[in-house]
């Protein structure tokens, strides 16, 4: 009884188990009659991976169910090296005929199994590594006819592996709409196709026309999507089904078309200038012909892995270009962006769904065929727009150019300058009238071949500016004399332009003829005196310096420096025309008397130079000593009156040690100045040993010290103190000296070193009006002082004393300051106020009347008479040093002394005694009755600033 009750049990599990093998676990699709009539999704089915690619489907129909993974919708499996299997159950109307779509052009190898309860109903091979006829039948992806199929539940098992990405839609159809789906999908691929190979065709056959650079990028890229186009539906498959790889093979280079085409449209189109961008695209580019040209070579997984990436990272870059472009305000740049929006769609998802990273909606494949398309047409209405915009510019342009080309016309015709063109070998082609008429004619004979640009500007020029043309990027340009027709010369400026890539310079000639002249003539008055014609100095001074310098082509040996005597009188007594037309003649006559080589130059008002050539000493003064006798034998008459002048004449050699233009003139002027003061009509050689000519020199220079002390404040005021002998002082009594502070070493310097030079120049009255307004402002800075002092003595020049100016500055001077003119005692001295006694009693009178005081200096020096004294308002007589030094010693000058005195106690003036030097002298004094008494021995002389308010304030305190 057991034994059949456990074969009972073991049939009825047996019975069980069997339903539940052969699908109950898997996913179940059911199929009513008219659900064939559209193809039908498997949405749901099991997913195993064979990692060693070793299974069988027997293995694989007893492991799915267990092992497998469920999945919803399309499988994105992505790049794998393994082997999967799908499985899924069928349940379809009975003796139904079915086919399979699987919707991906690319998976190598496919097996598909059918099993009806534990019966196969036979494998069927596919795969897209066999040839065309073998992948069952002529569909752009892949169609296989399933066996009639029984009623109840049947097992679909597919395997599938591949290099490629592996995607798996999958679809069931009846067999009679399979073959309508057919030739609905020949046609659709063939009108995309056909669509994008026109839309190709037509802009680079207008690229051909309007050679834009955009065209040519829009058309390329539209020829690689269809190509690609082309082989995603298989074409190459259809039209060669013998070569069973071509089709995936050829996907690889139209796809690096796409990226690189679309990427520099993109950039040309927006007129992006890529920057540091430029190596991230050239990067891309270069990667991806790499790549796409290795996957033709090798048939390798990874090739198209990377492949899949670059079109990722393409896509990225193309999004960040149409950024930028919308950023930078670009024409055009937010149309392209939208318009471009569906192929950036693609080139970002369509990676991402083929590496398995991203699920790609329903119908998303269908759109994968249109989308591009779509782009591409979108993209071709606005470039249209854009280059109609172009054109319209282009037609703009070019109606200006036409306007810019009838101006040139007309410039060419009516230019003022001479234009041409001409050959290389200066050959004219083209001329304009202005060119004939610098050519002196009327018009240019109308063969040119006759007129050569090398004999008119000579052949030497011509081949400098060739030479210039070819080291100058095609221009040239010079100053240079041409010769017209008549082989008369005329200076011109000529400009040549050399076209790239043309055998034909232009040029353009500018008459300089009277610029030219204009500038000769400018030469010439910026080298020659405008009223003599002769050299001017600076001429003078160009030639010295490079005869000095030894650059000159014309060597000159001696400097003659002329000085007229008595020409002032002229001017004074017949005017300046008089001593215009007294140098014009003169000027001539001197002319006359030097020999051809020498050089005649005005340097000054009645100053004239010589310039001699390759003398020795003796001929040069024998020279001079003529001019000298001609200045001296020359009579100007001037309305009836004659007039005779001479000449103090300086010479110079050249070679005597003088190195510069400067020292030559300074050297030549000392010399024909001390030939004035030795008596003038001589010619004096300059000697750098002659102790006149020196000391002459080195009053010259103390000229220009001087005038620095004055500017630069060099000078600095002293005080020598005035002692009261016959009764106790009122207050502070002292004489200003100057001193002057050399500025290099910073010794003193008294005033016996220049007050020569001074009074040899004019300079004391500059001098004097330094004294006097800083004595004046030290005073009035210092008010403790001023209150103190009794008296202040200042010594003053003749030229000074006789100019009603500096009386009037003295007067301003005590006025601004509010000074008591009583404190300030003016001295001059003996033969200053008795050289013109009337004169000098009127001016010592004036000063007396604004309330200072005026004393006799150095009184006895001149031997002057007592009855001078009488006729000369004075208050203070002071006594020469020579009566007093030893004067205790010695008693006729105690005698004089004493009269002295006497005359000046009857006259009512005070008396005072300089250098005072000992005890003994200073005792005499007192006894002879002398007032006041000065000299070292009393005090020396010392800086002012010593007696200022703060440094005896400061004084007091210490003490």
């Amino acid at each position: 009884m057991l034994r059949p009750l456990r074969s009972l049990m073991t049939l009825l599990c047996l019975v069980c188990v069997l339903p539940a093998w052969a699908g109950g676990a898997l996913p179940l699709l059911k199929l009513e009659a008219g659900d064939l009539d559209e193809p039908v999704s498997i949405e749901r089915s099991l997913l195993l991976e064979d990692p060693g690619a070793q299974l069988t489907a027997s293995e694989v129909l007893q492991r799915i169910a267990s092992q497998g993974r469920e999945v919803e919708g399309t499988p994105r499996i992505g790049y794998s090296r393994s082997a999967w299997w799908l499985a899924t159950q069928v349940q379809a109307p009975a003796a139904e005929r079915l086919q399979l779509i699987i919707g991906q052009t690319f998976l190598d190898d496919l097996e598909i199994w059918l099993y009806d309860g534990e019966r196969p109903l036979g494998p069927l091979y596919s795969g897209s590594s066999r040839a065309f006829s073998e992948r069952g039948e002529p569909y752009p992806h892949f169609l296989l006819n399933l066996p009639r199929l029984d009623a109840g539940v049947h097992t679909l098992l597919l395997r599938v592996q591949s290099h490629s990405a592996i995607n798996l839609p999958l679809q069931l159809v009846g067999a009679e709409q399979g073959q309508q789906l057919i030739a609905h999908s020949w046609l659709r691929s063939g009108l995309l196709i056909g669509a994008l190979l026109a839309l190709a065709l037509f802009y680079l056959i207008r690229y051909s026309t309007l050679r834009e650079w955009p065209l040519a990028c829009f058309g390329l890229t539209s020829l690689s999507t269809a190509l690609y186009n082309a082989s995603i539906y298989n074409l190459a498959g259809l039209l060669w089904p013998q070569w069973p790889m071509l089709p995936k093979l050829l996907v690889n280079l139209p796809t690096a078309g796409m990226m690189i085409f679309s990427s520099l449209f993109i950039a040309s189109a927006l007129g992006l200038r890529l920057k540091r961008l430029r190596w991230l695209r050239d990067a891309l580019f270069a990667a991806s012909l790499l790549v796409s040209v290795g996957g033709l070579l090798v048939d390798h997984p990874r090739a198209y892995e990377v492949l899949n990436l670059l079109i990722l990272a393409t896509g990225l870059y193309q999004l960040l270009l149409l950024f930028i472009g919308v950023r930078q305000r670009r024409p055009y740049a937010p149309g392209y962006l939208l318009c471009w929006s569906a192929a950036l769609i693609l080139m970002l998802l369509v990676p991402l769904g083929r590496a398995g990273l991203v699920p790609l909606p329903a119908g998303f494949y269908a759109m994968y065929a249109y989308l591009p398309a779509l782009s591409m047409l979108l993209f071709g209405a606005l470039l249209d727009k854009q280059l109609e915009r172009v054109r319209r510019v282009l037609l703009s342009s070019q109606a200006q150019a036409i306007d810019n080309l009838e101006q040139y016309q007309a410039l060419f015709r009516h230019s003022g300058e001479g234009i041409f063109r001409c050959r290389r070998d200066g050959r004219l082609l083209e001329a304009n009238p202005s060119l004939a008429r610098l050519l002196g004619r009327e018009a240019l004979p109308a063969n040119l071949d006759a007129l050569a640009l090398p004999s008119l500007v000579g052949e030497t020029q011509w081949h400098e500016l060739l030479s210039q043309l070819d080291a100058r990027s095609g221009t040239a340009s010079c100053e240079c004399q041409l010769y017209d027709l008549e082989q008369r010369p005329r200076w011109v400026y000529l400009s040549l332009h050399l076209r790239p890539h043309q055998d034909c310079i232009e040029g353009i000639v500018v008459d300089l003829s009277e610029r030219r002249a204009l500038e000769e003539r400018l030469q010439q008055l910026a080298a020659h005196d405008a009223l003599t014609g002769l050299l001017n100095r600076r001429e003078l001074e160009r030639l010295l310096a490079e005869t000095l310098g030894g650059t000159a082509k014309r060597r000159f040996s001696h400097l003659l420096l002329l000085g007229l005597d008595r020409f002032k009188q002229v001017n004074d007594l017949c005017g300046h025309s008089a001593g215009d037309q007294l140098l014009r003649q003169l000027a001539s006559q001197l002319l006359h008397q030097l020999p051809r080589h020498a050089e005649l130059a005005r340097v000054g008002g009645d100053e004239f130079a010589v310039l001699l050539r390759e003398v020795d000493d003796e001929a040069a003064l024998e020279q001079a000593e003529q001019l000298r006798r001609g200045v001296e034998q020359f009579v100007f008459t001037w309305q009836g009156r004659p007039f005779r002048l001479h000449a103090s004449i300086g010479m110079l050699a050249l070679g005597s040690g003088v190195s510069d233009w400067e020292t030559a003139l300074n050297w030549a002027t000392s010399a024909s100045q001390l030939a004035k003061h030795q008596g003038r009509n001589r010619v004096q050689q300059f000697n750098p040993a002659d102790g006149a000519l020196l000391e002459h020199q080195r009053q010259l220079q103390w000229i220009t010290r001087l005038r620095e002390a004055t500017e630069r404040s060099h000078f600095e005021l002293f005080f020598q103190p005035v002692q009261a002998l016959q009764q106790a002082s009122s207050g502070l009594h002292y004489e200003v000296l100057l001193r002057y502070r050399d500025p290099h070493n910073g010794d003193w310097i008294s005033p016996a070193q220049f007050l020569d030079a001074a009074a040899r120049y004019d300079f004391l009255g500059a001098i004097d009006r330094w004294v006097i307004q800083h004595l004046c402002a030290w005073l009035a800075a210092n008010p403790r002082h001023l209150a103190q002092l009794a008296q202040v003595n200042v010594n003053l020049s003749a030229s000074s004393l006789l100019d009603s100016g500096f009386h009037r500055l003295l007067q301003d001077e005590l006025q601004r300051h509010g000074l008591p003119p009583s404190k300030l005692c003016i001295e001059v001295t003996e033969m200053v106020a008795l050289g013109e006694l009337g004169v000098s009693a009127q001016w010592i009178e004036q000063l007396r009347g604004k309330g200072l005081k005026v004393a006799l200096d150095d009184f006895g020096s001149g031997f002057a008479s007592y009855a001078y004294l009488r006729h000369l308002p004075l208050d203070i007589l002071k006594i020469d040093g020579s009566f007093i030094s030893g004067i205790e010693r010695d008693p006729i000058n105690q005698a004089m002394v004493g009269s002295m005195r006497q005359i000046a106690g009857q006259l009512g003036l005070l008396t005072v005694a300089e250098f005072v030097e000992t005890q003994a002298s200073l005792d005499c004094l007192r006894r002879l009755g002398i007032d006041y008494a000065q000299g070292y021995f009393v005090g020396r002389p010392q800086p002012l600033h010593l007696l200022a308010d703060d440094v005896r304030h400061h004084d007091t305190q210490d003490a």
